[in-house]
C-alpha cells in the first residue's frame, strides 16, 4: 500500500494542474483534476495512524476543499462529516471543516436560485479595537460596506474606459454590469464578503467603442482588478499604482477611497482591515493599518502640493460639523461652535466621498490666505472625518 506522502504528493500534482486550467477558464477539465486530487487525499487519509491528528486534520481539510472546488458538494460534505465525527481532529481542523460546510450550503443555495456571479469574491475583515468576534458597531460596518461598494463601481468605470465620475451616482448601465452583493461571511473578527452578480441584459447595454461581449469580458475581471488597485494604492502608490491605474485622476480618486477605508490613526474603534480574495486569484491579503492612512496622505500631498503663496498665509485645521456643500460652486460649510465657516477650493472633491460626511464631525486642513477677504480666506487642502484622524 502506498504511503501518505505518495498519495499526498500525487494530490498536489493534480491540484496544481487544475489551478492552471482554472486560470485558463477550462472549468470542466479543472473539475476532473480537482476530483482526482481529492481522491488521492482520501486515499492518503486511509493509511494514517490515528495518533497523527494534525496530519489527519490538514489532509481532511484538503480533501473536502478539493471536492468543493470540483463542485462535488455531496462528496465534500461527506468527507467533512465523516472526519468531524471521529474526535481525531485538532481544533483548527474542526473550525475549518465547519466553515466549509457553511460555504457549501451557501453555494448550493446560489446554484438553486439561478443567480450567477462573476469569478471571485472579496472578503473584508475588520479587526482590533472595539471589534468583537462576529460583531462590530453598525455605523462602522455600514460605512465600510458603502466605501467598498464605491470602489467596485469606480473600478468598473475604469475597466470600461469611462471618464472619472466626480458628480452623481453610477449610470444604470454601469450598475447593470456591476451589481455588488453583500454576503454573510464566516465569523471571525468582523467579516463580510462582496460578489458581483453577472449582467442580465447584455443586449441592452452599450458603451462607446466597446461591444457588449468585450465589456462583459472586462467586467469579469472586477474582483481581480479591485485587489490589484487596493494593493498598489496602499503598498506602492508611486510605482505599481501607475501601472495598474494609468490615468492620474483615477489614481487620485482611488488613493482617497483607500485612505477613507483605512483604520483611524488612534486605532480605537478598529486597527486593521484585511482584504483578500476567497479564491486562489490572489492568495495574499492586503492589510490596511493606521499607518497606511498617513502614508497615503503624504502621497496625495506630493501629487498636488498646494502651499501658501504669501509669507502671511498659513496652514491650519478647522474642526466642526460639515453642514453644507456645493462642489460645483467650489465650497463647503463647516459649523464650529455655532459659527459657520465657508471653505473654498473644494471643487475637485468627489461628491460620493464628501456627501456621507455631511452632519458628521470633520477636520478640514486649510490654507488661511491673507490676500482674500475675511469671508473667503479659507482654501481646502484635505478633508477627513474627525473619528478617522
Amino acid at each position: 500500500m502506498m504511503s501518505w506522502l505518495v498519495h499526498h504528493t500525487q494530490s498536489e500534482g493534480y491540484a496544481s494542474q487544475a489551478e492552471k486550467l482554472s486560470r485558463r477558464h477550462e472549468k470542466e477539465r479543472a473539475a476532473e483534476l480537482y476530483c482526482l486530487a481529492a481522491e488521492a487525499e482520501v486515499n492518503a487519509l486511509e493509511g494514517l495512524n490515528p495518533s497523527k491528528t494534525r496530519t489527519i486534520g490538514i489532509t481532511a481539510i484538503s480533501a473536502a476543499s478539493l471536492y468543493f472546488k470540483a463542485q462535488e458538494f455531496l462528496l465534500a460534505r461527506k468527507i467533512a462529516h465523516r472526519w468531524l465525527a471521529t474526535y481525531l481532529l485538532p481544533a483548527f481542523a474542526i473550525e475549518e471543516l465547519e466553515e466549509l460546510l457553511q460555504v457549501i450550503r451557501y453555494e448550493e443555495l446560489c446554484i438553486s436560485s439561478g443567480i450567477q456571479f462573476v469569478e471571485g469574491e472579496v472578503l473584508v475583515s475588520v479587526k482590533g479595537g472595539e471589534i468583537l468576534y462576529g460583531a462590530a458597531p453598525l455605523d462602522l460596518v455600514l460605512r465600510k460596506v458603502d466605501q467598498i461598494s464605491k470602489i467596485f463601481y469606480r473600478t468598473t468605470e475604469m475597466l470600461l474606459d469611462l471618464p472619472l465620475r466626480t458628480r452623481g451616482n453610477p449610470t444604470q448601465d454601469v450598475k447593470k454590469y456591476c451589481d455588488p452583493w453583500l454576503l454573510q461571511a464566516i465569523p471571525g473578527s468582523y467579516q463580510f464578503s462582496v460578489r458581483v452578480r453577472k449582467p442580465q441584459d447584455h443586449e441592452q447595454l452599450s458603451f462607446p467603442g466597446i461591444s457588449y461581449s468585450e465589456a462583459e469580458l472586462r467586467v469579469e475581471q472586477i474582483t481581480k482588478k479591485i485587489l490589484e488597485v487596493i494593493r498598489a494604492t496602499t503598498q506602492d502608490p508611486e510605482g505599481e499604482l501607475i501601472e495598474v491605474v494609468p490615468k492620474k485622476d483615477y489614481r487620485k480618486a482611488f488613493l482617497k477611497s483607500a485612505q477613507d477605508l483605512t483604520p483611524p490613526l488612534t486605532g480605537k474603534t478598529f486597527n486593521q482591515i484585511e482584504i483578500k480574495s476567497s479564491s486562489d486569484i490572489e492568495p495574499r491579503p492586503v492589510v490596511l493599518l493606521p499607518a497606511t492612512r498617513s502614508a497615503i496622505k503624504e502621497v496625495l500631498r506630493k501629487s498636488e502640493p498646494e502651499l501658501p503663496k504669501l509669507p502671511e498665509d498659513k496652514i491650519t485645521s478647522l474642526k466642526g460639523v460639515l453642514r453644507n456643500l456645493h462642489l460645483d460652486d467650489d465650497w463647503i460649510e463647516i459649523s464650529i461652535d455655532g459659527e459657520t465657516k465657508k471653505i473654498y477650493s473644494a471643487g475637485e472633491e468627489i461628491d460620493d466621498r464628501v456627501e456621507p460626511m455631511v452632519n458628521r464631525r470633520v477636520i478640514a486642513e486649510v490654507i488661511e490666505r491673507s490676500d482674500r477677504s475675511f469671508e473667503a480666506r479659507y482654501s481646502l487642502r484635505d478633508l477627513q472625518l474627525e473619528e478617522d484622524v
